[in-house]
Parts: structure tokens; C-alpha cells; sequence
């Protein structure tokens, strides 16, 4: 992606409307290295995953799967007294104390481990989008400079894109910070070094086809009349997790099967105007930082729904455990 952008900031660099300035080729030429270095495409999410550039294999990014063992080899006995406990929800009533808690145990720090884990991921795929703003917005505030010492554009327009590439290097930082952040506390929860972390992927778990459906006992415990007012209280805020859950999946799917599409659109006939000089340079720029907006929304959304399931599974735990307690006979 990165040799994309650099073909594409060199072709704006010579772009028509700087046609005045004595170092600038033909504006032909401009056009086909911009059609040539894939313009819309340098900044789509789906480009940078399907890029056919050649280059060293890494080393494969840390899943998921080893941080919650690794947490869950932090506690020895927990993981002894899990061996053959029985995880059928239907049975739950039906097995010991101490293994129920041992369940609930497990479920929270699957949870808090996995959380900590897809922060760290969002945080540095944010990264490599702000990354992306910021070169563009310093494109955009170089060319306003080079327009300017020609008597192209005035000082208010240069300024307002000398400005727009402040705040952007201003939200990289902010954006790389709170990589650093997450993935320290990720660090500090396995109790890892640094050099023991390999690297995180490079973006979250794709949304699933479908949502993940609930065990046929939670539903029917969701759905019982409960007069004690705790059993109330819980059920109540389980109904709502669910919720949330449900709502984030149709948001992140409303992003991925709705809004990048058209915006992809959107983008594609842009660089078709701009190669036709009906746009300037800077209204192609300007889309492209809008694509990469449309991406990070729909990061956000994906990031909110993969929280939302997770945090789901400890609170089912919790309601199981609450209706053995003082209601068991929700389990006939």
C-alpha cells in the first residue's frame, strides 16, 4: 500500500492544475500515473488485503488462542479442576459447587484476556489508518504550498490545509499512544516481556456470516417470570447485553455490506472525473481521506460487536450461576 501512495503523491505532485509551474510535465502523463498507481484503490482496505506485492514472509501474528492459554497457565489449579468438568449448559445445575466456579472463573478471564487482546489489534490497525490521513493530508498541505509560490491558490485556502495536517499528525499521535497503551496492558496482563510478544495482526477478526446463537437452556432462561427482585435485575441487563450484540452486528454488517461499497463507488468515480479534469487534485484528495473515514466507522462498529460477544459470555455465566442459587427450579 505504502509504494501505492508514494506512486500516487508522485503523480498528484504533477497534477494538472499546477500545469503553470515550469517543473510540470504534461497533464496526460499526470493522469495515467494516477490511473496507473490505482488511485482510490492506494487507500481501500480491500487493496491493501489483496495486494499482490512481493515481500519476505513475517512471521505469523499472535492469535488469540495462545494469550487465553497463556492467562489461563497463570492458574494452575483452575486449569487441573477444569479437566473434566462438565460444560453442558443444560447440566449446569447438576454439577458441584466449586466446579460451577471454576467455570464462572474461567468464562470472566477468557473474557478480560480477549478484550485486552482485540484492543491492542484495533489499536495499531487505527494506527495504520491515521497513518494514511496523515500522508495524504501532508500531500495535500505540500501542493497548497507549491500552488501558492505560483500564484495558484491564496493564503487562506494553504493555511486551511497547512492546519487540516496539523490536527491529523496531532490524532496520529494520539492513535499511536494508545496502541502503545493497550498493547502494554495486554503485555502486563500474560505478564510477558516485550520481546516475548510477537506481533499482533494487523486488523480484527473479520465480522462472522451470521450471529452466534444462543444455548437453547439461556434462551428459555431469559424468557421465565422472576419474581425475586436480583433475578429481575440480571435477566434484565442480560436481555440488554444481548441486545447491544445484536445491534452492533447489524451496524458493523450495515458498514461492510452497505457503506464502503457505495463509498467505494463514490471513489471510483471520482478518479474517472479527475482523469477527466472535471475535478481538481484536492477534491481527489479529499475522497480519499473520506474512504479512509468510512473505514475507520466501520473498524469501530467491528471492534464494538467483537466486544459486545465477548462481554456476553461471563454475564451468561453469572445468570446461570445466580438461578442455581435461588431459583433452580428455572432449570426444570
Amino acid at each position: 500500500m505504502r509504494r501505492h501512495l508514494a506512486a500516487y503523491a508522485a503523480a498528484i505532485a504533477c497534477a494538472p492544475v499546477l500545469a503553470s509551474s515550469p517543473d510540470v510535465g504534461d497533464w496526460r502523463e499526470a493522469n495515467e500515473q494516477v490511473s496507473k498507481a490505482g488511485g482510490w484503490k492506494a487507500y481501500s482496505r480491500e487493496s491493501a488485503l489483496n495486494s499482490q506485492e512481493k515481500s519476505p514472509a513475517p512471521r505469523a501474528p499472535l492469535a488469540i488462542d495462545p494469550v487465553v492459554s497463556r492467562a489461563m497457565a497463570l492458574e494452575p489449579s483452575l486449569s487441573q479442576t477444569l479437566t473434566g468438568v462438565v460444560r453442558d449448559p443444560a447440566r449446569y445445575p447438576f454439577i458441584g459447587e466449586h466446579q460451577r466456579a471454576v467455570l464462572t472463573r474461567e468464562a470472566q478471564i477468557v473474557a478480560d484476556v480477549s478484550l485486552l487482546y482485540l484492543a491492542a489489534v484495533a489499536a495499531r490497525e487505527r494506527v495504520a489508518y491515521r497513518e494514511q490521513v496523515a500522508e495524504t493530508a501532508s500531500i495535500a498541505a505540500e501542493l497548497a504550498s507549491r500552488m501558492r509560490r505560483v500564484g495558484n491558490l491564496n493564503a487562506l485556502h494553504q493555511t486551511e490545509h497547512e492546519l487540516d495536517f496539523a490536527e491529523t499528525e496531532k490524532n496520529l499521535s494520539h492513535a499511536r499512544v494508545n496502541a502503545m497503551r493497550t498493547r502494554e496492558a495486554l503485555l502486563r496482563r500474560l505478564q510477558w516481556s516485550d520481546m516475548q510478544l510477537r506481533d499482533l495482526p494487523s486488523r480484527l477478526p473479520d465480522l462472522p456470516s451470521a450471529l452466534p446463537p444462543l444455548q437453547a437452556v439461556d434462551a428459555r432462561l431469559l424468557e421465565i417470570p422472576l419474581a425475586n427482585p436480583e433475578s429481575v435485575r440480571l435477566q434484565s441487563e442480560l436481555r440488554q447485553a444481548i441486545l447491544v450484540r445484536d445491534e452492533a452486528y447489524g451496524l458493523a454488517r450495515h458498514y461492510r455490506d452497505h457503506v464502503l461499497p457505495l463509498q467505494r463507488r463514490i471513489s471510483q468515480e471520482h478518479l474517472l472525473h479527475y482523469n477527466g479534469m472535471i475535478i481538481g487534485v484536492f477534491e481527489l484528495l479529499k475522497d480519499a481521506k473520506s474512504q479512509i473515514h468510512s473505514v475507520e466507522a466501520y473498524l469501530d462498529a467491528l471492534h464494538a460487536f467483537w466486544q459486545a460477544e465477548i462481554a456476553l459470555q461471563p454475564r451468561l455465566h453469572g445468570f446461570r450461576e445466580h438461578l442455581v442459587m435461588f431459583r433452580r427450579d428455572a432449570w426444570k
